[in-house]
């Protein structure tokens, strides 16, 4: 019977400590984080960087949502622009609760090969994330082909490592929807005071420069005062109803749902009394989430300009989903942009909606295009195209 020399012993319990040590660094890491954004990929960097992985990935569940993803995170790699399909053995421990490692994902029964674009994998370790006998979705590593297999002792430090990444994500959740409560319950404040004060204001002198116009008629100097006055009253009711559209979004910014895109035109044209179409063509919830964010941004400031300078009495939304490009329009029949004002567009500090949503569109890879149509009014165009597999 072979004995365990005190030599080894050691050996064992300085490698017990060294990990101990390394896992409760890296816990400390990821759970001093607030933000949801930074804990995610703070986890998935963690996990690798304590095991010592090629490669890793998170995926996480919609709270909301049953069998939908919320977000994908990976480190060791750029990643795709969506979320995986779930089919594969990434999918398997939030599907199970059970742990998952082999020597050659390639030889699995359950393996269903990997996406254009993704580099090979040879050996892979996958864990579930839990709280509270609720699953959160999978944590999983992997080295490329010819690399070191997975031991039982890199499955016990993973396994150890998703208590705390799983206590992180829970919190960073919670101070995310802590936040988000307070920004709507502010703007509801903000809301408020607006309608029951501003607007009001503007309305009592709109019907005070009317009564006053019908008094002082023969007077020419008068009337065109008064006209002016009715002018900036009715340009500042638009404006009030403009932030009156923007404040009273009673969605986080997470949610970029079918249903949101929906329920924020369905607002616009209340608050506006624009008649606004939306079509949308393929499904929308199979967007990649920061695809479905960045719309529902452009869209809301679109819909926001239609208001405050088209005039226009329409306004038609379309967005088309193939699988391989994400269009989007925003359409009105309005007094349309002229020459000069399109060439200033790009650089005018007034038109700052128009740069951010630029700005927002090329972060995502797409184009961005706002222009005057041949029949009148203005379309702003934004194309999204799946990145090419490298």
């Amino acid at each position: 019977m072979a004995h365990t020399s005190s030599s080894d012993l050691t050996a064992v319990l300085e490698r017990k400590v060294q990990e101990l040590n390394s896992l409760i660094a890296v816990s400390a890491r990821i759970t001093s984080q607030l933000g949801l954004d930074p804990v995610l990929q703070g986890v998935v960097d963690a996990a690798r960087e304590l095991v010592g992985a090629d490669m890793g990935g998170l995926l996480v569940l919609d709270a909301d949502r049953p069998g939908r993803y919320a977000f994908f995170k990976v480190s060791g790699w750029p990643g795709p622009a969506g979320f995986p399909e779930g089919r594969g053995l990434f999918a398997l421990p939030y599907k199970t609760g059970q742990v998952v490692r082999v020597a050659d994902i390639r030889r699995h029964p359950d393996a269903v090969g990997t996406p254009p674009g993704h580099p090979p994998v040879g050996a892979f370790l996958a864990v579930p994330l839990s709280m509270r006998e609720r699953v959160l979705g999978s944590l999983f590593l992997a080295h490329r082909p010819g690399g070191p297999t997975f031991s039982a002792a890199d499955e016990e430090l993973l396994v150890a490592f998703s208590v705390p990444a799983a206590i992180a994500i829970e919190n960073a959740r919670l101070y995310a929807k802590a936040e988000q409560l307070a920004v709507l319950q502010e703007r509801a404040r903000i809301s408020r005071r607006l309608h029951d004060t501003v607007s009001q204001i503007f309305f009592a002198l709109g019907i005070a420069a009317e009564r006053l116009g019908r008094t002082a008629a023969a007077d020419h100097v008068w009337r065109e005062g008064l006209g002016e006055i009715r002018r900036l009253v009715q340009q500042g009711l638009v404006e009030v109803r403009a932030a009156l559209f923007a404040l009273s979004d009673d969605r986080g910014p997470d949610d970029a749902s079918e249903q949101s895109l929906e329920d924020l035109v369905r607002r616009f044209e209340r608050t506006s009394g624009v008649k606004t179409i939306l079509a949308i063509r393929g499904s929308f919830d199979l967007v990649p989430a920061a695809w479905r964010r960045g719309v529902r941004q452009v869209v809301a400031e679109s819909l926001n300009n239609v208001f405050r300078h088209s005039r226009s009495p329409v306004a038609f939304v379309s967005v088309v989903y193939d699988g391989a490009q994400l269009a989007v329009s925003v359409q009105d029949a309005g007094v349309g942009i002229g020459e000069a004002e399109m060439a200033r567009l790009g650089d005018s500090p007034t038109h700052f909606g128009v740069r951010s949503m630029k700005h927002l569109v090329e972060e995502l890879g797409g184009t961005f295009a706002i222009f005057r149509n041949d029949e009148g009014g203005t379309t702003v165009r934004v194309q999204i195209p799946r990145p090419a597999a490298p």
